[in-house]
């Protein structure tokens, strides 16, 4: 082969290969990735089955698999075991309070089927804190393996002394120091070691080999960009969709930066945005960053990586934003599902949604029982929190999120009132949104180019293809008039006391309520919902119901002349009519109702008016009792995460 074809044919190779560990992997226009943290391998597979497949979820990124450390500290006089336990390894098998690795695998292909890729939270960065375990340095692990962190010999990874770097202080403004030294005393693991990358490349595949489609790499930034590119490079491709496709791995990379370090790890993989993370959560929990500040940032962002990973918290920042405010009343004022219905609407970017556990004290882990098992998060019963669960999140995502993909912001309106913090944008020409950061409630007028009609707010429920109106909790509505003008007015944010409604609107092409059809049109309306095959039931049925309707009567009137005439066949046919509607009327009656019931049952979405009533849209009567519970007990849909929502389309 010509020499510079080669090197052509390689060229264009590793471009395809660096492209595409920046693919998120999803299926169709799957887009949102949801973290389940420290949620049991048993219960994710269980909510890929029932919950984020059928919601349309693109990813699920799950805690850490390896075998961690025990950590046990007193809280209140009783023990707790810290949720960081699980980012301190002390082995490669795959053996956590989450559950076993045929658990594990068991989880990754129901997810699969069900259209949901599996993202690893991944610690390759360090072992365990030098300040960790038994006077004599030893430590054990979740599966009993022990290691010892004053020899650094941790048998069950491979690792001794020889494969750390020497104990260091971090000081974060030394680069050097960065990525050799001890973050959090945690002790740092050399990936330059050929022999070092071997043992995290066969980790890594092994998981591909599972199934796995992506990882996130915790503590990136404290490891050289060049050995992470070494390891990369060694990693198997992941089989899709049944092995229909294959693609090199998704990389999420933890780099925490002010933007100097954006040009060694933009080229590595998608990153997450902790700078855009911060401005959001800063702006609707104390709303001393304003929403025209988020947009500037957005056109000139600090995180430049060809793909960005877009979040409102992780199980670190939650921590930061809500120490005093995620504990018996975990987001009492709903401050946290605007974060997601914000970072759902406004990114173009990959928008990820944390779901973990409320806690009184920030080093508290999740829920376990007697014997230290995670308690079961599938009913979403207290303290589990399950934010992916908001009814607002779940319609936002499947006809807001997925609908508009990643078109850019069209128009931005704020600051009609420079006293507030409020904005609104239109994402292409499929959706719009308003969000009210402020305390002071907004009234305004805006000028879109979606198509005119009612539609239903996606913060408070659904267009039903099925009742042709909104479904869900609250139901707001608004219109867009024949000139394009849109008039919306919300509540402020609550940042005390409870929240009654959302303080943002979210509406999409899809959230369009369809238009009433004429009134000609409405005679035959009920003929749409009748499968071809079934008119022939329905005129069979009418055919023999009337045929027996006629035959009682001119029976009974037969029976009721032959006193009167007994050989006069005229007399009875003379008198059939009117005598037989007389003396037949309950059994016309009756056969009627019954013909109708039958009907119906063949018929369920047709809006009949039938003597026995049994045609009556229970649609409308569940939407009423629906509606009256919601306004009882439910402010933003929290309150009913335990429900899967089915009857969504």
């Amino acid at each position: 082969m010509n020499p510079w074809k080669f090197w052509c044919y390689t060229f264009v190779l590793c471009i395809g290969m660096a492209a595409s560990q920046f693919d998120s992997g999803m299926s169709g226009n799957r887009r949102v990735v949801v973290q389940l943290f420290e949620w049991p391998f048993n219960a994710v597979k269980e909510e890929c089955k029932n919950f984020l497949g059928p919601q349309q979820f693109g990813a699920v990124l799950v805690s850490p698999v390896t075998e961690n450390i025990v950590i046990r500290h007193q809280l209140d006089g009783k023990t707790i075991r810290p949720w960081y336990e699980r980012y301190q390894p002390v082995s490669w098998d795959m053996i956590t309070r989450s559950g076993t690795e045929q658990d594990f695998k068991d989880m990754v292909e129901e997810c699969n089927k069900n259209d949901v890729r599996v993202y690893v939270d991944t610690v390759l960065n360090h072992g365990v804190s030098h300040a960790a375990g038994e006077p004599n340095g030893d430590v054990v692990g979740v599966g009993g393996t022990v290691a010892n962190v004053k020899r650094k010999q941790y048998p069950g990874l491979g690792y001794d002394e020889r494969n750390f770097h020497k104990s260091c202080y971090c000081d974060g403004s030394n680069r050097t120091a960065v990525r050799i030294c001890e973050i959090w005393g945690l002790q740092d693991v050399n990936q330059t070691q050929p022999y070092v990358q071997d043992k995290i490349v066969k980790f890594m595949n092994k998981l591909i080999d599972y199934g796995v489609a992506g990882f996130r790499i915790d503590a990136a930034k404290h490891m050289w960009p060049d050995d992470l590119a070494q390891i990369f490079s060694q990693l198997k491709d992941v089989s899709l969709d049944g092995g229909k496709t294959r693609q090199r791995p998704f990389w999420a990379l933890e780099v925490v930066d002010d933007g100097s370090y954006q040009e060694e790890y933009k080229d590595l993989g998608s990153e997450y945005d902790f700078s855009f993370s911060g401005m959001v959560a800063t702006c609707f929990r104390w709303g001393s960053v304003r929403l025209a500040k988020i947009f500037e940032y957005a056109k000139n962002p600090t995180y430049i990586s060809r793909t960005v990973q877009d979040l409102g918290v992780n199980q670190d920042s939650q921590r930061q934003v809500w120490q005093d405010g995620y504990s018996h009343s975990p987001d009492q004022r709903g401050i946290q599902q605007v974060m997601n219905a914000f970072i759902l609407t406004f990114s173009r970017n990959t928008p990820n949604i944390f779901s973990g556990f409320s806690y009184k004290d920030t080093n508290e882990g999740p829920p376990v029982d007697r014997s230290e098992n995670i308690m079961s998060p599938s009913q979403c019963t207290h303290p589990w929190t399950c934010e992916h669960r908001d009814k607002s999140i779940q319609w936002i995502i499947r006809h807001f999120t997925n609908v508009v993909k990643d078109a850019f912001i069209e128009k931005w309106w704020c600051e009609w009132d420079s006293e507030a913090n409020q904005a609104a944008f239109q994402r292409g020409e499929t959706g719009f949104a308003v969000f009210n950061a402020d305390t002071k409630s907004l009234s305004q007028t805006f000028q879109v180019s979606l198509p005119q009609g009612r539609y239903c707010d996606l913060a408070t429920g659904y267009f039903s293809s099925e009742s042709k109106g909104c479904a869900g909790w609250l139901r707001r509505e608004v219109e867009i008039k024949e000139d394009g003008s849109l008039s919306v007015s919300l509540p402020g944010i609550a940042r005390s006391g409870e929240a009654q409604e959302p303080p943002y609107l979210v509406i999409s092409v899809e959230s369009r309520i369809s238009e009433p059809e004429s009134d000609e049109e409405d005679d035959d309306d009920w003929k749409k919902y009748i499968p071809p095959t079934k008119y022939l039931v329905w005129a069979l049925l009418g055919v023999l119901g009337a045929g027996a309707v006629a035959g009682v009567g001119w029976l009974l009137c037969r029976r009721s002349n032959k006193g009167a005439n007994p050989g006069g066949v005229d007399k009875a046919f003379e008198f059939s009519v009117l005598e037989g509607l007389t003396h037949s009327f309950p059994t016309c009656l009756a056969t009627a109702v019954i013909i109708c019931c039958i009907g119906c049952s063949l018929l369920p979405k047709v809006q009949i008016s039938c003597i026995c009533g049994c045609c009556t849209d229970s649609t409308t009567v569940v939407g009423v009792i629906d509606r009256d519970f919601s306004k009882t007990f439910e402010h933003y849909g929290i309150g009913r995460r335990n429900e899967a929502d089915s009857n969504i389309t």
